[in-house]
């Protein structure tokens, strides 16, 4: 009796000591110190380091080993290759391992317990149909991904939250052991109540297996919990599995492939619709993995260097095939795993027509390529739906391969990425974007045409009015100006001659191109006609104003301009030109500031500004004569600028700009003058009299404006010592 007390004792206090340990949180190891001149290594080298460093927490037995026939020798998959493999995986407890764990005998060797997998395992996963009823489909995986690293880094943060208490399974009484050891009825291995794909079973473990296995060999690998679960880089665990169960793993490698590359999935493409796929927290509660993992295979190549990206629109052939045992379906025909056949879309890139991971991979191609891509298994393709048709239970189990050709696509732009201003390429130009686009300021000749529309239907695109060409009427049209088609509009960039939504759709443009471009807004202050003087202006204002009459005055009215961009007047290039023609660019964009300064265009003319002297700072290698030409022309347009800043209210950014120059010479009396008016409207009176002062000694014939402009100093600081009493006496009654 006082033995059975005294055992139930020490299994209290057993307990009691393993829920304190579990409570933890489980301790993270410490940062390792990267120095900036360490010695890169190559791929192989790192794997091969990375075994051995693994030791015997990655145990691997062959168990059947490919035959080489004749002179073939056996094919290893290198870094970064896709292999396919046949995996079976169980779960075993640290208590019900029959082997022994690392650091029990000599270091490297295999047991012979190594080849069969321990009687209390708990089936996890099988892909081979003979075997736990698999789906007979291999799986695949890209060796060293490390995008998946990154890819997983959030999740893993997150999965690292709960405590290692709430991470693991209660621990079983000694009388359900008991039981679970006598009962006829409990078989050696059971298998875990949640559905588990081969994905969460890709942990570091058997990539390193993998990694060294060859083509057609089969083994028998034990993972232990450091390279497991416990892995930086690993996923969560399945439901049912421990992070610190020991993962047992039947592999058999069965192909390798060196030209699949991973697609990395962007997070928001999975956040609406069930045809992007299931995300957020599942039925009970627990978030989401991260993103499927999606591979691609080029079979053809594309031509040019765009890949389609929101919202360009786009039109492509796809089928979609459930991944069979095999690759194909020998017994029911090559179309038998068919659930999309061969159809052709036209849809909008991130419009949610295709499911996220096929999305994704088309954002990657070029016109004319064609590809492979493959979709792991997963339930998030319980929801996938692709041209009507979603996808089978079979293609759930063992994933999904589409085949797609991505025939055209057409440039759509957000043009300054506000959803106000929306560009459609409708004729292709000669050139390359955006080489011969006339990006900076330089002489242009167009033609275009406007017409006033409701605006709705132009907020995500053009589908609305792109086939109604009678809606709204053309107001005004540079063709219809002049007889015979009218001559071209030449007009100058930056200068804001045309609205700026026109203006910036055609520096996107290259010459010939024939373009459609909404301005969801009419009279949007940035984006429209800001004044009379602007061609067409007169003509969209008086439609507007004839539209709200007949309409609600608070409706929103769009403009669609079809712009053509007839040429252009290259500007100078200011790596390759001469001195003299940089000069000449250089006082040609001064001059234009100057106009716009004098105009009332501040901001324009600030921009004209800040170019030239962005330009002439750019220049190096010059001789006295030519630095000495540069530096005055960069002084005139820098006190120009200053000038410009300082009618804006801008002058702080004017001070520093004059004190540029004051570095270089002290005694520049314009440069002195200019700072002490900023001196001045920010209340440094004294800062002010000393500039002014020294600008009166350096330039004796600006004695008589220096003595009026002290006279207004002295002016202004009374004044301002006036309101401060003013307002003391106020605060103090």
């Amino acid at each position: 009796m006082a033995s059975t007390s005294s055992a139930a004792t020490v299994r209290a206090d057993l307990i009691r000591w393993c829920e304190r340990v579990e409570s933890r949180d489980r301790r993270e190891a410490p940062p390792t110190p990267t120095l900036w001149n360490r010695e890169k290594i190559g791929k192989d080298v790192a794997l091969a380091r990375e075994l051995h460093l693994a030791g015997g927490a990655v145990r691997k037995r062959v168990t059947h080993a490919p035959s080489p026939s004749g002179d073939a020798v056996a094919v290893i998959p290198g870094h970064a290759w896709e292999v396919s493999f046949h995996v079976v995986a169980y779960a075993v407890r640290p208590d019900a391992v029959d082997a022994p764990r690392e650091g029990e005998g000599e270091t490297g060797e295999t047991d012979e317990t190594d080849a069969r997998v321990p009687s209390r395992a708990r089936l996890i996963l099988s892909t081979r149909a003979d075997v736990g009823g698999g789906c007979g489909a291999p799986h695949r995986l890209i060796l060293d991904d490390r995008s998946d690293g990154e890819r997983e880094s959030s999740n893993t943060a997150e999965a690292a939250g709960p405590t290692r208490r709430e991470r693991r399974r209660p621990l079983p009484s000694r009388d359900d052991e008991t039981d679970a050891r006598t009962s006829p009825s409990s078989p050696a291995t059971t298998t875990t109540s949640a559905a588990v794909y081969p994905g969460q079973l890709c942990v570091t473990g058997l990539e390193l297996a993998l990694a060294s296995m060859a083509i057609g060999e089969r083994c028998v690998v034990r993972v232990q919990p450091t390279y497991a679960y416990l892995h930086p880089r690993a996923r969560p665990p399945p439901r049912g599995v421990d992070v610190e169960d020991d993962i047992w793993l039947d592999v058999e490698s069965v192909r390798a492939s060196a030209r699949a590359t991973r697609i990395r999935i962007d997070a928001t493409r999975t956040r609406t619709d069930g045809a992007r796929g299931r995300t957020g927290d599942d039925e009970d509660g627990d978030p989401q993995g991260p993103p499927p993992v999606v591979h691609k295979t080029v079979t053809r190549e594309g031509e040019g260097w765009e890949s389609p990206r929101p919202p360009f629109e786009i039109v492509l052939e796809l089928v979609g095939r459930a991944c069979a045992p095999g690759g194909t379906n020998a017994e029911e025909g090559p179309n038998a795993s068919v659930f999309a056949p061969r159809t052709r879309v036209r849809c909008v890139s991130g419009d949610g027509t295709l499911p996220a991971p096929l999305s994704a991979a088309v954002d990657t191609m070029r016109v004319g390529e064609r590809s492979s891509v493959w979709c792991e298994p997963g339930a998030y393709l319980e929801d996938v739906v692709v041209c009507g048709r979603r996808v089978p239970a079979a293609g759930v189990a063992a994933g999904v391969e589409f085949e797609l050709a991505l025939e055209s696509m057409v440039h759509v732009r957000d043009v300054f990425g506000d959803g106000v201003v929306f560009k459609r390429r409708e004729k292709e130009g000669a050139g390359e974007f955006p080489a011969d686009c006339p990006v900076h300021d330089c002489t242009c000749r167009v033609h275009f045409s406007v017409r006033v529309l409701p605006s709705s239907g132009f907020i995500s695109g053009f589908s609305t009015h792109e086939t109604n060409d009678t809606a709204g009427k053309v107001v005004y049209d540079t063709r219809a100006l002049a007889p015979g088609g009218g001559h071209p509009l030449e007009f100058q960039l930056g200068c804001g001659t045309l609205p700026e939504a026109l203006e910036t759709s055609f520096r996107l443009a290259v010459p010939g191109e024939v373009a459609r471009v909404i301005l969801n807004d009419a009279t949007h202050p940035r984006h429209g006609y800001v004044g009379e003087d602007q061609p067409g202006a007169s003509a969209v204002f008086a439609a507007l104003a004839e539209l709200a009459k007949e309409t609600c005055p608070k409706q929103t009215v769009a403009l669609e301009f079809v712009a053509e961009l007839v040429g252009f007047d290259r500007p100078v290039n200011w790596h390759r030109a001469s001195l003299s023609a940089m000069l000449d660019e250089a006082r040609k964009l001064k001059d234009e500031g100057n106009e716009l300064l004098a105009g009332g265009k501040l901001a324009l003319a600030r921009s004209k500004y800040e170019k030239t002297v962005r330009n002439l700072e750019g220049l190096r290698g010059l001789d006295p004569a030519e630095h000495e030409a540069v530096y005055h022309l960069r002084r005139k347009t820098t006190l120009n600028l200053a000038a410009a800043l300082q009618r804006s209210g801008e002058h702080a950014d004017a001070i520093a700009r004059l004190e540029k120059l004051l570095d270089e010479d002290p005694d520049d009396a314009k440069a002195l003058w200019r700072r002490s008016v900023s001196f001045l409207a920010t209340h440094e009176h004294a800062r002010a009299r000393s500039d002014l002062s020294r600008c009166a000694e350096i330039d004796p014939s600006t004695a008589e404006e220096v003595r009026a402009q002290l006279r207004r100093v002295d002016q202004r600081e009374i004044e301002g010592v006036a309101r401060e009493r003013a307002v003391a006496e106020r605060a103090l009654g």
